[in-house]
């Protein structure tokens, strides 16, 4: 079973209107929708790894990259 992770799909300013019928075809490709932005232009979720390229061919994707996570440390930290 392939390995899943974490994307973030940009959608171009062309698609925003149809932002709903872009993430159906990411989930058509193999994506799982997490979350839909529609203001932002943003759709995340996750994909088995190697499904990127399928992804980036849907009409309407401005870009896709892996998402990554910031922590920032607690204030009584050492590093500020």
């Amino acid at each position: 079973m392939a390995r899943s992770k974490s994307i973030i799909v940009t959608v171009t300013d062309a698609a925003l209107d149809n932002i709903q019928t872009v993430a159906h075809q990411l989930t058509a490709k193999g994506m799982r929708v997490d979350q839909v932005l529609p203001v932002t232009g943003v759709i995340s979720g996750s994909c088995p790894e190697g499904k990127e390229a399928a992804l980036r061919a849907v009409k309407g994707v401005h870009s896709l990259e892996d998402e990554t996570q910031v922590q920032i440390p607690s204030p009584e930290s050492d590093v500020q």
